[in-house]
């Protein structure tokens, strides 16, 4: 898969503290095609990027995140438009059911990482590669880029700046949320307040003006949003010693009728996984935590897991225009994705390195009386412990 490259990208985070003002209306339980706004041209099952028709895509979303922790809510709203849906693929690969998108690890000599003015990034063949970075400072809606082949450490002769293409959807509005929600490209606000910015199982209507120089024309659609996810036990609950122990994770939650994803996430990338809402529980394999937890061969660090229950509905036909410089393929038909979604997580830290989880605690087996080179072998009294052995 190519890596990602995302124009017109907004990302949100917006209070949602007031309570619901009354525009929310509560609708049935309708199955997928008779959903309001539904129509022959909607889904809401996601298609697979390899076999779907060439489209521009519009992504929208609505959300809450959600510590296990201490129960905090997090209001989470997006936007992005982007003129062709191959531009949104990244490079990951399959571990069981699950998908993991790796970090590019790159090596300069035999050392790893990359040199002074350079990233590591995945290139088209998602081979991780060095590449120099574009550092002139830029005015606002433009973009550094370099002017000339460099040969060598770059100077800023060798940079420029351009206007940045704009591919959006103009002003979007949203009817039927906990609070009044008006977006405006680049699609940014300041995050505040606490809960979601939706009710469960309730109509939204979503309204876009158009976009101004190239994007996607006007349109006015209705959805269905997700109902909130909890897991049960709490993610909270589960023990450091089953997160970095040697099987898998059994996850559980109140079972719903969307879609579920359990994901992971540590130093060496991150995996997502689907699930079977209606079955309230899924077993995270332990090759995906080794995976997501690998760094240099070793297998330390912290681990999030996060648990989402989505509901995805897409809207087909709609219209796009503009061109776009570089050459920029803008796709006739535009898709608009809309999605809500509820997410529940918790992070776990692991025993340093040279120690050990005995108990819930990090001891070091090498040297600690009660856990001498194994968790719970316990030194008689009059001896210590060296080299993890009982002296």
């Amino acid at each position: 898969m190519r890596p990602a490259h995302l124009l017109g990208l907004g990302f949100i985070i917006l209070s949602a503290a007031c309570a619901a003002s009354g525009r929310t209306q509560p609708v049935d339980q309708l199955p997928a095609d008779q959903a309001p706004g539904a129509s022959d041209d909607d889904s809401t099952v996601p298609e697979d990027p390899a076999t779907a028709p060439p489209h521009a895509l519009g992504t929208i979303v609505l959300g809450e995140s959600r510590s296990s922790d201490t129960g905090n809510s997090l209001p989470m709203i997006s936007a992005s438009f982007v003129p062709d849906s191959k531009l949104t693929k990244s490079c990951t690969k399959k571990v069981g059911v699950c998908e993991v998108t790796e970090i590019p690890k790159c090596m300069t000599g035999s050392m790893q990482g990359c040199g002074a003015g350079e990233v590591c990034t995945f290139d088209d063949e998602c081979t991780a590669k060095c590449v120099q970075t574009c550092t002139k400072a830029c005015g606002a809606g433009e973009a550094c880029f370099f002017s000339k082949k460099v040969v060598g450490t770059p100077t800023d002769d060798d940079m420029a700046c351009k206007k940045r293409d704009r591919f959006d959807a103009g002003a979007i509005a949203f009817d039927g949320t906990t609070q009044a929600i008006t977006l405006f490209p680049p699609y940014s606000i300041t995050p505040s307040g606490n809960g979601a910015p939706f009710m469960a199982r309730s109509e939204i209507r979503v309204q876009a003006t158009g976009g101004a120089s190239a994007g996607f024309e006007k349109f006015d659609d209705k959805f269905t949003t997700t109902t909130f996810l909890e897991t049960n036990p709490p993610l909270r609950d589960i023990s450091r010693s089953t997160v970095f122990g040697s099987g898998a994770v059994t996850i559980e939650w109140m079972p719903g009728e969307d879609s579920v994803y359990v994901s992971a996430s540590g130093p060496g990338g991150s995996a997502k996984c689907p699930a079977d809402d209606k079955s309230g529980s899924f077993d995270l394999p332990r090759a995906v935590i080794r995976e997501v937890t690998d760094t240099e061969g070793s297998t330390s660090g912290s681990l999030s897991i996060a648990v989402t229950r989505e509901r995805r509905e897409v809207k087909k036909g709609k219209k796009t225009f503009g061109e776009l410089s570089g050459g920029q393929v803008v796709q006739p038909e535009g898709w608009v994705e809309l999605i809500t979604r509820s997410t529940e997580s918790h992070s776990y830290a692991s025993c340093g390195t040279g120690a050990a989880l005995c108990n819930e605690q990090c001891v070091n087996l090498q040297s600690d009386a009660r856990n001498c080179g194994s968790c719970g072998n316990v030194c008689p009294s009059g001896y210590y412990c060296s080299a993890g052995s009982c002296r």
